[in-house]
């Protein structure tokens, strides 16, 4: 198979991984009407879908890379349709609990395998093109998600939602199989030294908490934004999560592909970093504060093209820091791990801030998160992404 359909559907299984993130936005109001939540504990649904990373994201992606990227994103892609028929048919928030748990692993294998097989299709060329293409899966993906579940709520129910977010992905495995198997990466090393190596490594640090902050911080404003902007400017949810999409899809292609243009100039990624991060909390603070239309419109656009620029930029920095003893399926879990962490931590603390403060409490906590990251990015020695020849 030629790498572009290798690129489409490993994107597309990212997407659909990261549709487990969005979906949750516009169903927020049924389900905490139906099983009685608090914004913390609603914070707390969403946040489940990457507890499996936050606990074994390293391991994983050193497993990985032992045992094989096919094997590892089949059963992502199992796992992912096992636990979303979980919380689709919860009587209980127990239930709730266990379909993100279990999601989450799935989640998990996902996002450490897919731009790993990538970063393995050989020409240097495609291959920054597909980890560029794969900066933008998160937004993207959570976008989607945002779409599909508000559309489907509307329409039919929040259980729905759920499957239809999830139907994708048992689209796509059987065409995973189809794909020529990526090139061995002769990485040898035990679990144990595995996981060392990554934990030793100072740019790879740098990179993870970096990404950790700005992940923790979108992963929250996400989940509250369809409901924050329905209450802040008096619209429906469907029309809040359309607005949210088509900004999201838009700005993120911008900022990754521009990210990716000034990276192949040789431009530090800390650059970068120090511009987007702090754009983000600018405009993440004015959007959870704004009861104007056209301002929260403006600030998603800044927010959304900031996001795209910094993850584009972490992910791509990757590629650069991996070699015989760093693998790419650990360094992606390394990335996975430290930012699902803070995925798990945010949103429920979040939640407990709006609870507290309203929507104004959440901007200063979220604004708070994206300046801690570039406070991090500053430390950076240069990491440079070099064009290929």
């Amino acid at each position: 198979m030629p790498p572009i359909f290798a690129i489409f559907v490993l994107y597309g299984l990212g997407l659909t991984a990261s549709m487990q993130v969005g979906l949750v936005g516009p169903i927020a109001p049924d389900l905490r009407a139906g099983f009685d939540l608090s914004q913390a504990q609603f914070g707390l649904v969403a946040s489940l879908i990457t507890a499996a990373g936050a606990l074994f994201a390293i391991p994983a992606g050193v497993w990985a890379a032992q045992a094989g990227l096919r094997r590892s994103l089949f059963l992502g892609g199992i796992m992912m349709i096992i636990g979303a028929a979980i919380f689709a048919t919860a009587s209980n928030t127990g239930m709730l609990y266990v379909g993100r748990l279990v999601t989450s692993i799935g989640y998990l294998l996902i996002v450490v395998g897919a731009p790993s097989w990538m970063a393995n299709l050989g020409n240097p060329k495609t291959v920054a093109m597909a980890m560029s293409i794969w900066g933008t899966f998160i937004p993207v993906g959570i976008a989607m998600g945002n779409w599909t579940s508000a559309a489907i709520v509307a329409w039919l129910d929040w259980r729905m939602a759920v499957v239809a977010c999830t139907v994708p992905v048992a689209v796509l495995l059987p065409a995973l199989m189809l794909l020529t198997k990526p090139r061995d990466q002769h990485f040898n090393r035990s679990l144990t030294s595995g996981i060392s190596g990554v934990l030793k490594s100072r740019p790879a640090m740098q990179v993870a908490l970096t990404f950790a902050a700005f992940a923790g911080a979108t992963s929250a404003a996400l989940a509250f934004m369809p409901a924050m902007m329905a209450d802040n400017l008096s619209i429906s949810i469907p029309l809040a999560a359309a607005i949210i999409g088509t900004t999201a899809i838009a700005g993120n292609i911008i900022g990754s592909v521009g990210a990716g243009m000034i990276l192949g100039r040789d431009v530090p990624g800390r650059r970068i970093l120090a511009i987007g991060l702090p754009v983000m909390a600018a405009a993440i603070f004015a959007l959870f504060v704004s009861q104007n239309i056209v301002i929260s419109v403006l600030a998603l656009i800044l927010f959304n093209i900031g996001q795209g620029s910094v993850a584009g930029t972490c992910f791509a920095l990757l590629p650069r820091i991996a070699g015989r003893d760093l693998s790419m399926p650990a360094l992606q879990g390394m990335l996975a791990q430290f930012a699902e962490i803070f995925v798990v931590i945010v949103p429920p603390v979040a939640g407990a801030m709006i609870d507290w403060a309203s929507w104004q409490g959440a901007a200063f906590l979220l604004a708070g998160f994206y300046l801690a990251g570039f406070v991090i990015s500053l430390r950076y020695r240069a990491v440079r992404i070099v064009a290929a020849d």
